[in-house]
């Protein structure tokens, strides 16, 4: 077991020391820590990052730890934390008073994640090549199949379930049915998408790039400048985009130009990434960690 996953592991992110994390997901109650009061994970972390030249800045308010590969971070409308443990088969619950719990386990390489508008949680099962819906008191079932090693989703506004599709280089729209549709072919090993207000798609790519699928469904690259994109990516109400760069540590935000701005510094393994309110979340691999950013305007 322990060399299928790092198997399954070398295939998603091919990069070293990604699965340095040696805290088990659930093992403790492990509460929120400031900033103030716990030093940078190998002294990479800064409180602040608004020393660049960009047009949002960050400080880091909060660190979470104890994760195993930590590659999904959804929030739900009570303000809990979760995150996907994707080498532990299993998604961590952080209450808002920071007590860690298994939410949900029994699954082989849980990635994405998701929440419907009713609270119910959706993870990609990148080994299984499955989604699961995990209803607010934690009942597990399976809500689609036949998929090709999906890793990240976000929801449409329409409210379809987006899905990378990354063994067949797809995106794909789900409905309430567990219907599947192919939103666009012919990317470029796709780990990561979101919808801006206006109905575009961002996809990161872990073989580069990323693309813009439009809401008339024409595809174009409009960007080259990350290392390796990896699986977060989201946009805010002002529908700035914030992308992670694995190849690079970094999360960066994505101009309408195809410019981009680094605005988070040296996280290595910089795979997760989630948007929520005022707040900016970052999963590192290699810490098992994520770092929460209030997110201010310049």
């Amino acid at each position: 077991m322990t060399k299928l996953i790092s198997l399954l592991m070398a295939m998603l992110f091919s990069m070293t020391g990604c699965a340095n994390a040696t805290t088990e997901a659930g093992q403790s109650s492990l509460p929120p820590v400031s900033a103030t009061e716990t030093a940078s994970p190998s002294e990479n972390v800064s409180e602040e990052q608004n020393n660049m030249e960009n047009s949002v800045t960050l400080t880091l308010k909060a660190t979470y730890k104890g994760f195993q590969s930590p590659t999904g971070i959804a929030v739900d409308n009570d303000g809990n934390l979760y995150v996907s443990n994707w080498s532990g088969s299993t998604v961590t619950r952080i209450d808002t008073k920071g007590n860690h719990s298994v939410f949900a386990d029994g699954m082989g390489s849980p990635a994405g994640l998701a929440f419907d508008e009713t609270g119910n949680l959706y993870i990609s099962d990148y080994s299984k090549d499955v989604i699961y819906r995990v209803t607010p008191d934690g009942k597990k079932s399976t809500f689609a199949k036949g998929f090709h090693t999906p890793t990240g989703i976000a929801f449409k506004q329409s409210g379809e379930l987006l899905v990378t599709n990354r063994g067949s280089n797809e995106i794909v729209k789900v409905d309430s049915s567990g219907n599947v549709e192919v939103v666009a072919d012919g990317m470029r090993t796709p780990v990561g998408v979101v919808e801006d207000s206006d109905g575009n798609l961002y996809v990161t790519n872990y073989g580069g790039g990323i693309i813009v699928v439009a809401a008339d469904g024409t595809t174009s690259t409009i960007s080259d400048e990350f290392g390796r994109p990896g699986v977060g990516i989201d946009t805010n109400d002002q529908n700035v985009i914030f992308a992670t760069d694995n190849g690079d540590g970094c999360v960066r935000t994505l101009a309408p130009d195809g410019t981009t701005e680094i605005v988070v510094d040296n996280i290595g393994g910089c795979v997760a990434l989630l948007v929520y309110a005022d707040t900016l979340y970052v999963g590192s691999w290699n810490d098992g960690a994520v770092y929460a950013y209030s997110i201010g305007a310049k």
